[in-house]
């Protein structure tokens, strides 16, 4: 069948689906018997009119008592659809309040009796019907997947509906049954990646030399993950949903008394990896074929450096890839320690908010996942350069040559690698004795007497036995004990002073609350007093930062020993970038500047400062900006439309609700700040993706300079949409395993009241899926045109007679 027979059929395909589902999600209607005899029915409504008939009486006599909105909603849905009711809206004075327009349209809830509306009795109101928008975007996604992609945009799109349902239906029953989580997220994630490799690129040597790179990688950061879980002593219930503190929920429920948290928590982090892992390993297989069809004589050495430097240049993007998505997941975390809090100064200094648990699952997360990538490079260049370059044609002299030349040139510059190496050994080290011995201010406050109250880390000296204490917990069944800690403050104003320090364990509460520890150990203390003399110390937290910062160096050192150069590089970009988030965009963002437009511009610096550095000042790193810009300005466009669709308030978890409540300094728009944090998700993999096809590009006019500018075009796509069905997964799977406790709560337990489809409007829910698709969408666009740019950019270049070197 032709192309375009292809194409125009899956479009239709769908499109069809997009109806269908559609339709059943315009047709939502629940019923549910009451314990007051009345018939509970939930149905979608449209306002039509606010406050009418308020003065001629026709509402119910309560709508006088209503201190906000009457609205007027007709409804869609369900047996009573196309009669009108009664809601109040009412206004609180708080950030949840919202204001109802015409045309709005939400779930709600009618109270029925005898197959009729008991009108004496008020609907309620649910969330905005969120769900139509966010179809429609999926729609557009995979439409464009399948225009710009053709039948590998149409494999993509299977395999990444595949890899849902997979882990829908495989992976989530697994763990409810109770299987290990980590040895069942490591097999899932094999299987997927290998489902995945197939549908995209069939059983070919390419598809087995990145399945293989790619399991290689995924190994490594399953044993770094499982490795900092316990020595960082994740319990896994750091948790929410919305304001919903879900970990505690869950741990209370008894339908999720067998679960595994700590387990469950590594098995995100693996599930979250797995989909960057495949990108890099997509992309080096990918463009050692087409380095070897644009010239088959080329051997086996010839096509592992191809695939290396592929490799090095994604290396230096996807380090941005699972970081920013992550930033942008929670940018409001970041913001917080810039925040000033009333009367209690900085509640939440930075020490306070990396020792936390969440904050320190997602670094560990971050920084083991781009571990995994770093090491499916070397990995999936040698495994693909002997399995397709062994085929060559002529004698290996060539490669043998080109080896060689390639070996005396970077001979002057192999000693910066030992001597980089000590250094980040040195500077790790020296950076864990300085940051231990530091303390985080919360108020220093001046009156008669000069008060302190800061966050400070100490080791404990020794225990006291067990003493029985009362537990805090309304729900006590066993003992709680306490013990006295005597321990040694490291830092902070009473800095090696030592101090008691009461430590409850009480199996009552959640275990996240709880601290065990023994003599050696460090921990992070609340102190309390005056210049003068300490008064109180008070147990917050283990202190994990210090192995965060091992973990950061061991990152920095696989990053140099696989990238050599580059991988120094590629380390000075990376912190180049997270300087810029937080000397240039948080500042401004708190400075009350649109949050969206500085992330947009802030994008477009850190991804052309990141490219120069790590690959230099060429067209290659021309091409690949213009391509990012272009794939981060369409998702801001997606982005800014949706803000006026889905009404979203940017207060969607409880972190945000504290600091729109509490903080004195700042009117911040965290309507704008969630947009920019979805935006700032894109930003890696669009790096990622545009790199891949520049660099193809470059390698493939190296391999054969004779080749037309449509033929770069068409090679750079070949990349391109073999990257495009990892790439999509990269983004989705980054952002489920940040989630997949909450999918195992929707699985396996009835915590959040509702049906899934009301659930899926939630604010918070809504939000993850826009961050999902705008950033898909973004990428997808990304490709053509940084192909289009990247093969055109040599023959301008060449025309106006700046041919030269371009690498």
């Amino acid at each position: 069948m032709k192309e375009w027979k292809v194409k125009l059929l899956a479009l239709v395909v769908i499109f069809l689906a997009c109806f269908i589902v559609d339709m059943k999600l315009r047709g939502f209607s629940r019923e549910t018997a009451g314990e007051d005899g009345a018939t509970y029915i939930s149905c979608i409504g449209k306002v039509v009119d606010i406050d009418a008939g308020r003065a001629m009486g026709e509402p119910p006599a309560w709508t006088w008592s209503v201190d906000g909105q009457i609205a007027t909603l007709r409804i869609l849905s369900g047996r009573y659809k196309g009669q009108e009711v009664f809601a109040p809206n009412i206004f609180i004075g708080e950030y949840s309040d919202r204001v109802l327009r015409q045309g709005d349209r939400l779930y709600m809830t009618i109270p029925s009796k005898d197959g009729s509306i008991i009108s004496t009795r008020p609907v309620d109101l649910g969330e905005y019907v969120r769900t139509p928008f966010l179809l429609y975007l999926a729609t557009a996604f995979l439409a464009l997947m399948v225009i710009i992609g053709g039948s590998k945009g149409i494999r993509a799109a299977m395999a990444l509906i595949a890899s849902g349902v997979f882990i829908a239906s495989v992976l989530i029953p697994m763990f409810l049954k109770g299987y290990n989580p980590v040895w069942a997220s490591i097999l899932i994630s094999t299987v997927n990646t290998v489902l995945t490799f197939m549908l995209v690129s069939g059983m070919t040597r390419k598809s087995l030399a990145g399945v293989l790179g790619a399991v290689g990688g995924l190994v490594t950061a399953a044993v770094l993950a499982s490795f900092s879980s316990q020595i960082l002593r994740f319990s896994g219930l750091d948790v929410s949903f919305g304001f919903l503190e879900l970990g505690k929920r869950l741990w209370m429920a008894s339908e999720s008394t067998d679960w595994n948290f700590r387990g469950l928590l590594v098995a995100g982090m693996i599930l979250g990896a797995s989909g960057a892992i495949m990108d890099p390993s997509m992309a080096v297989a990918s463009a050692i074929e087409e380095v070897k069809r644009a010239n088959p004589q080329v051997g086996i050495w010839r096509c592992v450096m191809s695939g290396l430097n592929v490799g090095k240049d994604e290396m230096g993007t996807m380090a941005n890839t699972l970081i920013f998505a992550y930033i942008g997941a929670d940018i409001t975390l970041i913001l917080m320690p810039m925040i000033q809090f009333g009367e209690a100064g900085r509640a939440y200094p930075l020490t306070r908010v990396i020792n936390e648990e969440a904050a320190s699952a997602e670094i560990v997360q971050a920084l083991t996942g781009t571990i995994g990538l770093i090491m499916a490079i070397p990995i999936a260049a040698l495994i693909a350069g002997f399995l397709i370059g062994r085929t060559r044609e002529v004698s290996s002299e060539a490669d043998r040559t080109v080896g060689a030349t390639r070996r005396v040139a970077s001979t002057k510059r192999q000693w910066w690698i030992p001597i980089t190496l000590l250094v980040i050994a040195v500077g790790v080290h020296i950076a864990h004795s300085v940051t231990r011995h530091i303390s985080a201010v919360q108020t220093d406050s001046t009156g008669e007497q000069l008060l302190v109250s800061e966050y400070v880390r100490a080791r404990v000296i020794d225990k006291g036995p067990p003493i029985d204490t009362p537990s805090d917990s309304a729900y006590a069944r066993v003992p709680a004990k306490s013990e006295i800690l005597k321990v040694r403050l490291l830092g902070g104003s009473y800095r090696d002073e030592q101090a008691l320090v009461q430590n409850i364990l009480d199996p009552n509460r959640v275990p996240l609350y709880n601290a065990e520890v023994s003599p050696g150990d460090e921990v992070l203390l609340k102190v309390e007093g005056t210049r003068e003399a300490m008064d109180h110390a008070f147990m917050h937290n283990y202190s994990r930062d210090g192995f965060l910062l091992y973990l950061l160096g061991l990152f920095v050192f696989v990053m140099v020993m696989v990238g050599r150069f580059q991988g120094i590089r590629t380390a000075l970009a990376l912190g180049i970038s997270i300087a810029i988030v937080f000397k240039v965009l948080i500042p401004l963002i708190m400075a009350g500047y649109n949050p969206v437009l500085v992330v947009i511009g802030v994008s477009g610096v850190i991804a052309f400062t990141s490219l120069v550095i790590v690959t230099g000042f060429n067209r290659k790193t021309g091409a690949a900006t213009i391509g990012i810009l272009g794939g981060v300005i369409v998702a801001g466009l997606i982005v800014l439309y949706a803000d006026q669709k889905l009404h979203f308030t940017g207060i969607s978890s409880s972190r945000t609700a504290i600091v729109a409540q509490f903080t004195v300094s700042q009117r911040l728009d965290f309507r704008k700040i969630l947009m920019a944090g979805i935006i700032m998700g894109l930003l890696g993999t669009a790096m990622d993706a545009a790199i891949a096809v520049a660099s193809s590009i470059r390698e493939v006019r190296r391999a054969n300079p004779k080749m037309t500018t449509a033929q770069l075009i068409a090679a750079g796509m070949n990349v391109g949409t073999d990257v495009l069905g990892t790439m999509a997964n990269t983004l989705i799977f980054a952002y489920l395993g940040l989630r997949i406790m909450l999918l195992m709560t929707l699985a396996g337990t009835h915590i959040l009241a509702g049906s899934k489809v009301e659930i899926m409007s939630a604010e918070t829910l809504a939000a993850e899926a826009l961050r999902l698709l705008a950033g898909s969408v973004g990428l997808v666009l990304t490709i053509p045109i940084t192909a289009v740019v990247a093969a055109s950019w040599d023959r301008i270049a060449d025309f106006l007679g700046f041919g030269g070197r371009s690498t």
